[in-house]
């Protein structure tokens, strides 16, 4: 079954990194977490090294048949593909969630959580799908939704019209073309390609903080003038339209131009 990152507890929704934040508190009640979907026991685990919190199923007990959670994961085991698994299993936070957790979590612990191995994982399992298998998918919101798994892997262009009309923040996958990195007082910059034969017409920026750069420098020269996906939240500011890049070795996965 597949992992996930919250949970019923005293009917109440708790997140698998409160959890392990406040691991005292919930300790002598570890045999009280419930699927949100279906409301069976669930287990609490830490991960390897507590690197990795999630919830998974408790031993002997499985979800119930009509479970969304248990539907979802068995519509994709016709595959066979332990990719696939990866990515159905991998937990990103997305929808309302961000703004929770943006809200109650600083924001170096935000991007030590979200922007870590997991999306790393992610990154490189989805680069090994096939189309078929993009478009099939579906996952999981923390909220309880169901979207499909192509609808978070977005062009520049499309980035910049859900920004406009959503006016919301949102996580996605960028897909798109880089060009050579601009240093700006410290800060850099790394613009993508548009118009051309690139199908994409407005300008859109991978931006790393000066604070960032010291951690990031030796992977610049592998990013520029490639294909990439690149996981984290797009937004617009003054200067234009942006994502933030606190790790490339997390965020950015190169692709085999095909």
């Amino acid at each position: 079954m597949a992992r996930i990152n919250s949970a019923l507890y005293f009917n109440e929704n708790v997140d698998a990194f409160e959890v392990d934040d406040n691991y005292s508190k919930y300790e002598k009640d570890t045999d009280k977490f419930k699927c949100p979907e279906c409301h069976v026991k669930i287990q609490f685990n830490r991960g390897i090294d507590y690197q990795d919190p999630h919830f998974k199923n408790w031993p002997k007990i499985k979800h119930l048949e009509n479970c969304e959670i248990n539907v979802n994961y068995k519509r994709f085991t016709k595959y066979d593909n332990q990719n696939v698994e990866i990515i159905i299993s991998t937990i990103l936070p997305r929808a309302k969630r961000l703004t929770i957790i943006k809200n109650k979590f600083p924001s170096k612990i935000l991007i030590k959580r979200y922007f870590g191995k997991r999306s790393k994982k992610f990154l490189s399992a989805l680069n090994m799908l096939s189309k078929e298998e993009i478009n099939e998918i579906t996952l999981r919101t923390e909220d309880g939704k169901t979207i499909k798994l192509n609808d978070i892997i977005l062009r520049q262009d499309e980035i910049i019209e859900k920004i406009e009309n959503e006016k919301t923040e949102f996580i996605c996958v960028l897909k798109g073309y880089t060009t050579k990195k601009i240093d700006i007082k410290g800060s850099i910059r790394i613009p993508l390609t548009y118009n051309g034969n690139y199908k994409n017409k407005n300008k859109f920026d991978l931006f790393i903080p000066a604070s960032f750069n010291i951690k990031n420098e030796e992977y610049l020269a592998n990013i520029e003038n490639k294909l990439i996906y690149c996981y984290g939240v797009p937004e617009k500011n003054k200067f234009g339209y942006k994502m933030n890049i606190y790790s490339i070795e997390h965020q950015i996965y190169i692709l085999e131009k095909k």
